[in-house]
């Protein structure tokens, strides 16, 4: 998927549910052709646990613009105790040359800390934590020049955080007060470039990504921090059946930034095979390839590999401890009217196994 982080870990595991809902919107719009609709889907990650996104979704198009405008709300349930709430809406202006979205969620998160650091996740213990977060995300971009896009995002989340573990294992597992319950606003430039030729299953063409946002007190938050993420991804068709993909994905987050906004190894998929927060730390950093096969009928293959690691900042990525996972994976398309794919990975990481179940690559 395209999209990026909300803000916090919270909000990485709820951006999830957002792209899976637009996933499923445009999936059933382009198959049913009806303007409302409401559509269950299961989904696995190691992150979320397993379990199911109900999303209903209006298309209308008041402008003709050449994408219809989408707005809707999801719904998430798993079985590790997390619930989510939320609604989402993309429009278009002036003939596509502006775009904007936003997204806002509410709900309640069972996950996993290890601490922050190399050491902290090559020990893998974790305590749990019960975490009640409220996001929102808005973000609006002009095309500035053919398939490039830039504007500004702006990303709100307040956290109330509580240890579930009475004495934590590791002294370091102990979350700061001033963080158990707190807050950030954040404000920055977003850049997008997009050359591809199907947003959900491309075949060929680039798109990357850029954001830096600041989180400044005198806009609301609790903290004065700064963060870039940035990636992207190019394919290339090898013939009529395949299709080689690969990615890259960079993270920098800066002192002062709470243990939740820092950089998560393997979140957004820009690693398989790690649960997202096992690792992390003020930097982080990933590279990946996957071979897309079709198989036979609306069946089709996947491997994929891929390195990375995370370091206490930019400057330090040239000495991050080196993390590899790898696997493979099933594709089926259900529908012959769309060009979607549901998708279930198996990925192997250092000391770890993942499965992952949803709609769409995972990038």
């Amino acid at each position: 998927m395209t999209g990026t982080a909300w803000a916090a870990e919270p909000g990485d595991q709820m951006d999830e549910v957002d792209d899976q809902a637009q996933a499923i919107a445009k999936v059933a719009g382009k198959d049913s052709g009806r303007d409302i609709l409401a559509i269950p889907l299961p989904i696995t990650n190691p992150s979320l646990g397993t379990g199911i996104v109900v999303a209903a979704v209006a298309f209308y198009n008041p402008n003709d613009a050449p994408s219809p405008w989408i707005s809707g709300g999801a719904a998430m349930k798993t079985s590790n105790g997390n619930w989510l709430l939320g609604g989402f809406h993309s429009m278009s202006l002036d003939d596509d040359s502006y775009r904007i979205t936003a997204a806002a969620g509410a709900g309640k998160l069972v996950t996993d800390y290890y601490g922050i650091g190399p050491e902290a996740g090559d020990r893998n213990v974790a305590v749990k934590l019960d975490e009640t977060v409220v996001a929102v995300r808005m973000q609006a971009q002009k095309r500035v020049s053919p398939n490039l896009y830039a504007g500004l995002r702006l990303i709100y989340a307040m956290v109330d955080i509580t240890n579930s573990d009475v004495t934590p294992p590791y002294p370091d597992q102990t979350i700061p007060a001033d963080e158990a319950k707190s807050g950030i606003m954040q404000l920055g430039p977003a850049i997008t470039y997009d050359t591809r030729d199907d947003t959900l299953n491309p075949r060929k063409g680039l798109y990357a990504h850029a954001e830096w946002l600041w989180s400044v007190k005198v806009l609301g938050g609790d903290f004065t921090s700064r963060k870039l993420t940035a990636g992207a991804s190019w394919y290339m068709p090898r013939g009529t059946n395949t299709v080689l993909a690969l990615h890259a994905g960079i993270c920098a987050a800066s002192n002062g930034a709470p243990f939740y906004d820092l950089c998560l190894y393997g979140q957004k998929n820009d690693l398989r095979g790690y649960k997202s927060g096992r690792y992390r730390d003020g930097a982080s950093w990933a590279l990946q390839g996957e071979v897309r096969q079709h198989l036979f009928w609306r069946v089709g293959g996947v491997a994929f590999a891929g390195i990375g690691g995370i370091a206490p900042g930019l400057g330090r990525i040239g000495d991050s401890k080196l993390l590899p996972a790898g696997g493979v994976g099933l594709r089926f398309q259900p529908s012959r009217k769309t060009n979607i794919n549901l998708r279930l990975d198996l990925a192997v990481g250092k000391d770890s196994k993942a499965v992952y179940l949803g709609i769409a690559e995972a990038f």
